[in-house]
């Protein structure tokens, strides 16, 4: 894979990549479901636990001169790229910032750091947590951004976090002879970044330990009925699948749109029908393309874009049954998903909450990536944190 400044969830590769998304998503769940069989032993997949940290830092030395850098995905930027050698860098890159801020003590602290290679993480604190009551337990507590953390202060991790000064979280490793043509490789192993005290180096590696997260009969065929549902559906909406990829232009694209109007579902809380949804995209997309012609100021341009939404509803309107019988496979996905979302995260040694206003309320950890044969897909239960995600305030700046 190329650089890891996106990451896609799994059930959009239907709308990314047309038929070649959808066996691909069919795929991963399939070597998921393998992967947590107990007596399976021969997966390919490989999976990494999603921290919520914020914001995101490269850092490591540049292939060509062995300087050391920290940055934020900016670092690749095509033209212009934001690489942090020092202090005055920073203060040029992101004068009197946050992020300027951030930059400059990641550049103090993790340059203590062995890293040969280049890797890219979450940052997690930059102070040492503070310590709460949870059941009677005293624990340490962050909250990088939506999701807080906690760990036990009498435990091992606990023991590290409370002699640090930052916290930090790598999951990417990149190779290449120049920054801007590295390549992403999912995991890293941290195991030799832990001889400085004041950095806390957190491992995004998933094992499953004691096969905790082995998936119960039931739960497999559960799984398997999902998935067979997602692959009839997703046959018989193969023809709006197919012809959607082509409608419209840049981000007015039909399946870019899809996924603007989808995060507005999510936002709302509840997943709605497949027929419901059709109607209600319908109705978005009419939205989207009558506030573009209303911005356009000669009366060619506003014929051009009235031409444009009306191909747009008029492939919705025409393809109907096809794609209600896509977003009915969309649909599938999420649960299968959500079903091996729910038996990896019973791999926990770290505590993850929500706040909320009666207090902190219990979750599941931002999600996973799953990683094979090269490429990545994101699993995350996006009614519990992409809805919170998109409502909580952020405090990094």
């Amino acid at each position: 894979m190329a650089k890891n400044t996106h990451l896609e969830h799994l059930e959009d590769d239907i709308f990314n990549s047309g038929t070649a998304g959808v066996t691909n998503s069919i795929n991963f769940l399939k070597s998921l479901r393998d992967m947590l069989t107990e007596g399976d032993g021969q997966s390919a997949m490989k999976v990494t636990t999603k921290w919520d940290g914020a914001p995101a830092i490269i850092c490591g030395r540049n292939p060509q001169d062995g300087r050391f850098f920290v940055g934020t995905k900016s670092v690749f930027n095509k033209t212009d790229p934001k690489i942090v050698y020092s202090e005055a860098d920073a203060d040029k890159f992101y004068p009197g910032s946050t992020v300027g801020g951030i930059l400059k003590e990641c550049l103090q602290r993790l340059s203590t750091l062995p890293i040969q290679g280049v890797l890219q993480g979450d940052l997690l604190y930059q102070k040492t947590p503070s310590v709460i009551m949870l059941e009677g337990k005293r624990n340490y507590s962050f909250r990088p951004n939506t999701i807080t953390y906690t760990i036990p202060v009498d435990s091992d991790l606990g023991e590290r976090v409370g002699k640090s000064k930052l916290g930090i979280v790598f999951h990417t490793e990149y190779t290449g002879r120049t920054i801007a043509d590295m390549v992403a490789g999912f995991g890293a192993d941290v195991s030799g970044l832990q001889s400085k005290s004041e950095v806390a180096v957190f491992s995004s590696e998933f094992t499953n330990v004691g096969g905790a997260a082995n998936l119960t009969q039931v739960e497999k065929a559960n799984v398997d009925r999902t998935i067979m549902s997602a692959e009839r559906n997703l046959r018989q909406g193969q023809g709006f699948i197919k012809s959607v990829q082509g409608v419209g232009k840049g981000p007015f694209t039909l399946p870019a749109l899809f996924k603007v109007y989808f995060n507005q579902v999510v936002r709302e809380g509840t997943v709605p029908s497949a027929a419901h949804m059709s109607k209600q995209f319908c109705s978005f997309i009419d939205k989207k393309f009558c506030a573009e012609i209303a911005k356009k100021k000669t009366g060619k341009s506003k014929m051009e874009w009235m031409k444009r939404r009306n191909e747009a509803v008029k492939f919705i309107n025409t393809n109907r049954s096809s794609m209600n019988s896509a977003l009915d496979g969309f649909k599938n996905l999420m649960d299968a998903k959500v079903m091996i979302i729910n038996k990896l995260t019973k791999i926990k040694s770290v505590g993850t909450f929500l706040e909320e206003e009666n207090g902190l309320r219990a979750t599941s950890p931002e999600g996973f990536v799953a990683i094979k044969d090269g490429a990545a897909l994101k699993l995350v239960d996006r009614l519990e944190f992409s809805r919170a995600n998109f409502t909580a305030a952020k405090d990094w700046g």
